[in-house]
Order: C-alpha cells, then structure tokens, then sequence
C-alpha cells in the first residue's frame, strides 16, 4: 500500500468495506438512465474504483459515448448506503487484470484472463455521499419519538459527502 493514501480515500474505503457488488448507473445515447449491478474489485490509492466488463458490454459502449457515472452500494444490513459519482475510462491493462483476475470470474469469462474480450473499467471517484443508519430498530423508534415529543425534525443516522475533487487538480 501506498505510504500516503488521502485521508477521503481512507474514508471511501471504510464506507465501501464489504459493500462489493453496486449498481453502476450510466447514460445511454438517448439521455435515458441504465443500470446494472456490477462487482467491484478494488479501491486503489489514487481513489479509482476498478470493475471488470466485456469491451463490447452495452455499459462500455455507454461509458466511451458518456463517462460520467454513478454507483450505488448498500450494505447487507441496510445500514449503510453510498453513491459514489466520477468519471469512467474503459482500458485494457493486463498487468492490473492479472492482479485483479480470480477463478471464479471464468463464469463471467470462460476463455480465462486472456480473454481479449476482457476491458476494465476505472472510475475515478469525484465525490461520495453516504448515510449511515441506526442498526437497532429500538435507536430507529427512539429517534422518531423524540422528534415528535419536540416537534423538532428527526435526522435518522448520518449523512455526508467525501469530495475527492481536489485530489485531481
């Protein structure tokens, strides 16, 4: 690991932790919005967000003619929820493919990691928001009874936004 990893991809990394698979929203070339479900294979130090794909995948098609994408992850428990937007670059990179390459993506990919056909997708992570919820429903109850004892507005959890802009000026 990197000796010097921003304190927002820290961040990133700990609200990405066992959150793997998100749905990559992109645009397709009559503005519609399209989303599938993709698994995630690393957070780098530099904040990109690497995925595997077929380099004729509508999703890479989509991402040449627009980059601009958003992934959703939400934690097993519901309990934790981010989107994270950026820019996308489809590369072919077999020195990172080799390193993010496993067994079990032959389902994806029968013809192994040589596969020709096989394109990374990198997302560099311009910005991420995130809300964290109370795990217990007693906490969940106990906030909603408290607003309407106050009449004040009852915030569930936390939200915040990481922006990762500077880090590519």
């Amino acid at each position: 690991m990197h000796p010097y990893v921003p304190q927002s991809i820290r961040q990133l990394r700990r609200l990405l932790k066992g959150m793997p698979v998100g749905m990559l929203t992109t645009q397709t070339p009559n503005s519609a919005s399209h989303s599938r479900p993709m698994l995630m294979h690393e957070i780098d130090e530099a904040g990109w967000l690497w995925f595997l794909t077929d380099r004729h995948s509508r999703k890479a098609c989509e991402l040449i003619q627009n980059p601009q994408a958003t992934i959703a992850f939400q934690s097993k428990k519901g309990d934790r929820f981010v989107s994270v937007q950026g820019t996308a670059v489809i590369v072919r990179d077999d020195v990172k493919l080799q390193r993010l390459w496993n067994p079990t993506l032959r389902s994806w990919f029968p013809r192994g990691r040589r596969d020709p056909e096989i394109v990374l997708v990198a997302l560099r992570v311009e910005s991420a928001e995130y809300w964290l919820v109370p795990r217990t429903r007693f906490s969940r109850v106990a906030g909603m009874l408290q607003a309407v004892m106050t009449g004040k507005r009852h915030e569930a959890g936390k939200h915040g936004v990481l922006d990762l802009h500077p880090l590519f000026a």
